[in-house]
């Protein structure tokens, strides 16, 4: 389970906000067991007053957690929210508007609260991801997103299931339960809940004092408290008397503590109904000479091509210690910080990277390792962006058609995939969807990735004879994820880049034609052509419901075969003969070529070509006494 820990770190620009701690998310519901028949069902969380006055929210903001004040912000305006009262806030479609309140009242049943207020909103930023997520809430005045005045976060969700706060702590995040305090079941698909109900607020108590603590000189300290309640206590800290920032975190963080850093400590917590004053905690510096020591070692970090990476050390020591980051034996000019990043990665910049912390009274160093990968050959070969209408077809299955995309890899040995992001035509890594499914892709397999549905809806939709074995289906949301129909694309990055210009797959395609997707070639390598029923693996949709049916190949992009792998060969030569050997797929003929001059075009073939009936090794034997044989090429098709 996902929970937020803020940390204030002195040195930052922070604000305080005097702002109402009565409210509280006491509720989110991100995945529905169903967005289909008999009534559409969809995200929606909960607001909660705990005081004892209304709380007029006009000009009050929230977002999810990739937006902030202004990227997709949801404003509220006219609403206020009674002593005691819960609101729900339901999201709906931009263009259609629905879920309505009535869909929400009829999914839910006649068990919820005769008086709940629901209100909609609609966006094409904000979506509560199914994946993990949160809720951030900011008052009419806040300026920095810190300074929100409630906030919730989620982890991943189990569709039907919402998320509640534990009555005993406070403390967001524990699933509804069937039997809970307040939860229903609702009327429809009977999805665990408790809109517009909670079990009342939990008295504020300090389980966790600060700690005094002793430093060197430029290391981190940090004081620590912890305390159970409902509404969650905003954290103001103190030093020596004075206020130094206020929010949500229970701990503070001294980056390099200082001199002027010396003294007591301690933290308020309120939360609107209850103020608790924590214990006093002092900070104090070492004043004993002591040679360098790492309290923060480097990872080491593998990489592809064009890529950056950045090394991280941190060192105490009395007095405080200077650094010098090694390339093998060689030191590298101006790389005198505790942070190394290393840009636009090369060959010749992967290798052993050390760095040496040193004082008069000794040094330490440590050591990392740079490793770079070719960029794996993963091509996106298919884009759904408009599926066929179908009136029916919701109604029938109890779903609705969405969007999907494909990748097949035409690398040589199995990728992981966890960690890796995705975006559309807005590339930008800070939006991407991260893929945090353990889905490795084979050596010519294809892996669908598709909105919203769950794999089991995505092969009733497509029929299950008319997919691969085996298919690997991964569902995703989020927000600004959707394909347009009018033309988009889809971007693929590996867990490490940190540049968004440096994806290792991406496709783009214009408007789409509804039910056809966006094929790729195998013979020509050319992605875009819309799909044509029986070439290229094509196959129509076998679940229309009223002729609506859509075409495509996903999990393929040939009938009946993988796609087509370069071999990667080794040679060697023995007793006059050279033995080429690699590994062959099931299905594919291979070919040897000679060329006396590597120029591309005058290639000779040598001997009969050789299929392989399975996956395995293949040798090829050339003969070299009829003379010289220059360069070697294997042919797969």
């Amino acid at each position: 389970m996902i929970r937020t820990a803020w940390i204030w770190v002195l040195g930052c620009i922070l604000s305080s906000v005097a702002g109402t701690a009565q409210l509280a998310i006491t509720e989110v519901f991100p995945a529905a067991s169903t967005n289909g028949a008999p009534a559409l069902h969809g995200d929606w969380w909960e607001l909660t007053n705990f005081g004892s006055s209304p709380i007029d929210l006009t000009g009050y903001r929230f977002n999810d957690s990739n937006g902030g004040l202004t990227n997709g912000v949801v404003s509220l305006d006219g609403i206020t929210i009674e002593a005691g009262e819960s609101i729900v806030f339901l999201e709906q479609n931009v263009t259609t508007g629905l879920p309505s309140v009535d869909d929400f009242r009829t999914w839910w049943g006649t068990a919820l609260p005769a008086n709940l207020r629901i209100f909609g909103y609609a966006t094409n930023n904000i979506g509560l991801s199914g994946s993990g997520d949160a809720i951030r809430l900011w008052n009419a005045s806040a300026t920095e997103e810190a300074d929100t005045v409630a906030e919730a976060s989620f982890g991943a969700a189990t569709p039907g299931v919402g998320f509640t706060y534990d009555p005993a702590t406070g403390v967001f995040g524990s699933a509804s339960a069937a039997g809970g305090p307040g939860v229903l079941a609702a009327a429809e698909n009977g999805d665990l809940g408790s809109p517009g109900s909670t079990t009342g607020t939990v008295p504020l108590a300090l389980t966790q004092q600060p700690q005094g603590t002793v430093v060197n000189p430029l290391a981190a300290a940090t004081f620590t408290v912890a305390a159970h309640g409902m509404p969650r206590p905003r954290v103001t800290w103190e030093f020596q008397g004075s206020a130094l920032a206020s929010g949500f975190g229970f701990t503070l963080r001294i980056a390099e503590a200082k001199a002027g850093n010396v003294g007591s400590y301690r933290a308020v917590l309120d939360n609107g109904l209850t103020r608790i004053i924590s214990d006093s905690a002092s900070l104090a510096l070492t004043e004993q000479p002591t040679p360098p020591a790492f309290t923060l070692l480097p990872t080491s970090a593998t990489n592809f091509p064009g890529g950056t990476v950045t090394f991280t050390a941190l060192a105490t020591g009395v007095p405080p210690p200077t650094y010098q980051w090694f390339h093998g034996n060689a030191a590298m000019d101006g790389a005198t910080n505790a942070t190394l990043t290393l840009t636009n990665l090369t060959p010749t910049l992967a290798g052993t990277y050390r760095i040496e912390a040193t004082n008069p009274s000794g040094s330490a160093s440590a050591s990392v390792e740079l490793t770079l990968l070719a960029k794996p050959d993963l091509r996106i070969t298919e884009v759904a962006s408009s599926a066929a209408l179908d009136a029916d077809f919701q109604t029938v299955f109890g779903f609705s058609k969405q969007d999907w995309w494909e990748v097949t890899s035409f690398a040589p040995t199995p990728i992981s995939l966890l960690g890796w992001r995705f975006d559309d035509n807005s590339a930008s890594l800070g939006n991407a969807y991260t893929i945090t499914n353990d889905v490795t892709i084979l050596p010519g397999e294809s892996v669908v990735f598709v909105e919203v549905l769950l794999p089991e809806q995505f092969r009733k939709w497509w029929g299950e004879a008319n997919l691969p074995a085996g298919l690997k289906i991964v569902s995703y949301s989020g927000s600004g994820l959707g394909l347009s129909s009018g033309g988009d694309a889809v971007r693929l990055w590996n867990a490490t880049t940190t540049s968004s210009a440096d994806p290792i797959a991406s496709a783009d395609f214009g408007p789409a034609s509804p039910g056809i997707s966006f094929n790729y070639n195998p013979a020509t390598g050319v992605f875009g052509d819309k799909s044509v029923l029986g070439q290229n693996g094509v196959i129509a949709a076998e679940s229309a419901a009223s002729g609506g049916q859509d075409i495509g190949s996903p999990g393929r992009i040939r009938e009946g075969a993988d796609p087509v792998l370069p071999p990667i060969v080794s040679a060697t030569l023995a007793n006059g003969q050279v033995k080429v050997r690699f590994q062959g797929q099931k299905g594919r003929t291979y070919q040897l070529q000679s060329n006396g001059i590597l120029d591309g075009s005058s290639w000779s073939t040598l001997g009969s070509p050789t299929t392989a009936s399975e996956a395995g090794p293949i040798e090829l034997t050339v003969d070299t006494a009829a003379g010289p044989i220059g360069f070697l090429r294997v042919v797969a098709q």
